[in-house]
């Protein structure tokens, strides 16, 4: 009964910010959809802002275990690990998430999409830490993979990767998430080892630093 009330819940929610944005939507709206009261969402909850971050967690934290379940799969194939077996590992399982346009995945993309677009830096940052010892592994994973790679700005280039990432997922009705997925990896692959081979010189970036 608990289980369902908290379920109806974070249904409705998701179904409100997606359709309107998390700053117009109310809690009031959330519980007349989930045909609950307010003393439930602040139970469950205990804030708005809290509801929000658990309706994201719902759903990553299901595709970030598959993500790590397939790196694990390969490190233990190879060593050093292939560099686009490791980025299949990352790309595939969340563009499996959205295949054929399911309205779920479809429907969680458009707050993914909203929490990037309203610029809510507060999501974000906690997204960012609650996910931070995934990107963390496939980090490392893909510095194995790529000798000489500086941590730093590969950091940056996989932050890249999620953009580009994140803006395919949105697109509705993906059903070849197989061939799309091995074009965004051979993609990804070819920047990072181009990257290694034309780094900005130190006197062109600081002319850039000094002009941003």
């Amino acid at each position: 009964m608990s289980e369902s009330t908290r379920d109806r819940i974070l249904d409705a929610a998701e179904r409100q910010f997606a359709e309107q944005g998390f700053h117009l939507t109310t809690l009031r709206q959330i519980t007349q959809a989930a045909e609950a009261n307010l003393a439930a969402v602040n139970y469950y909850f205990g804030s708005k802002q809290e509801l929000i971050r658990a309706i994201f967690r719902r759903r990553l934290d299901a595709l970030n275990a598959a993500r790590l379940e397939r790196l694990e799969t390969v490190l233990a194939d190879s060593d050093p690990p292939d560099l686009e077996a490791v980025l299949d590992a990352f790309v595939e399982p969340a563009l499996e998430f959205t295949r054929g346009g399911d309205a779920e995945g479809q429907r969680f993309m458009q707050l993914l999409l909203r929490a990037f677009a309203d610029r809510d830096t507060a999501l974000q940052e906690a997204m960012r830490h609650e996910y931070a010892h995934v990107m963390r592994r496939f980090a490392d994973a893909v510095g194995d993979a790529l000798p000489g790679a500086e941590p730093a700005r590969l950091r940056q280039q996989l932050d890249f990767i999620v953009g580009a990432l994140t803006l395919t997922m949105a697109e509705s009705a993906l059903k070849d998430t197989r061939i799309i997925a091995a074009e965004l990896v051979q993609f990804a692959a070819a920047g990072l080892r181009g990257s290694l081979e034309s780094r900005i010189h130190d006197g062109a970036r600081r002319t850039l630093e000094a002009t941003s």
